[in-house]
């Protein structure tokens, strides 16, 4: 097992994204950037974000499918929402559509997993000499992403073969599927659902409901309702949206996370 990461290995990925519930008004993301590129000073680094809310463990591990699904094979990612640090908690590196994500083993994977077909998991287990128990995202994640970035150690190396990493109670609905609910509501007040694209083509001239309320047939894009109206549109994610006309359908419907959503 490595013991130090300074060398950059010659092989091997250099593309890095990060993943956080950091913010930016703190040093936090600077930090683990500096050990990312200790161990891998040619890596690429990409915010994919540091806005998640504070331990959403559901909107991280949105995002970090987001990420898998947009860069290529050989992509490392860093994601670090871990309100469990300093716990018995595993981390993990998990290996899907031919990337890497190193992250908490606490359901951050589960919507990358679950949408890109599964994959393959480890736990890390390499320790570096000195741990802060409340920042393992500097002092284990980033030098494990780094390493892994570099080419100067691999998965197998760096960790431990598992078959039980934790994944959260949220999958895509397929069809026949009807029902499914709200799972992230982004910063313009859409409120994203678990319901596949094709689910929904598969209901003809199907209308869409959401915590009772009729939102109407299926649109193609914002500018086919009215100004504040409510609209169900396919966003970029593949998945049925509820949105709003300018405006937010979070605040005008009064949307939550888990909001039961029925199409049909």
């Amino acid at each position: 097992m490595p013991k130090a990461c300074e060398i950059d290995g010659e092989a091997g990925p250099a593309m890095v994204t990060l993943t956080t519930d950091f913010g930016l008004e703190d040093w936090y993301v600077a930090a683990m950037k500096a050990a990312v590129l200790r161990c891998c000073g040619r890596a690429r680094l990409v915010d994919v974000t540091h806005g998640v809310r504070r331990g959403d463990i559901v909107g991280g591990s949105i995002c970090v499918e987001r990420a898998v699904d947009a860069f290529g094979a050989g992509t490392v990612h860093l994601a670090v929402v871990d309100p469990g640090v300093g716990t018995g908690r595993r981390l993990l590196i998990a290996k899907i559509k031919e990337q890497l994500v190193v992250c908490p083993d606490n359901g951050l994977i589960t919507w990358a997993w679950r949408r890109q077909g599964g994959g393959v998991t480890y736990e890390l287990t390499w320790r570096p000499e000195r741990v802060s128990e409340t920042f393992h995202g500097r002092d284990i994640m980033g030098p494990a992403a780094g390493m892994l970035a570099g080419g100067s150690a691999t998965a197998e190396e760096l960790g431990r073969l598992v078959d039980d990493p934790v994944l959260l109670d949220m999958a895509p609905v397929k069809p026949p599927g009807r029902a499914g609910r709200i799972i992230h509501l982004d910063r313009f007040g859409n409120a994203m659902t678990n319901i596949l694209e094709e689910t929904v083509r598969a209901v003809p001239e199907a209308r869409v409901r959401v915590g009772g309320r009729d939102i109407g047939r299926l649109r193609r894009t914002y500018a086919e309702v009215g100004h504040g109206e409510p609209a169900a549109l396919i966003g970029s994610s593949g998945l049925l949206e509820i949105a709003v006309r300018d405006g937010s359908a979070e605040e005008k419907l009064g949307l939550c996370m888990g909001d039961e959503v029925i199409i049909g």
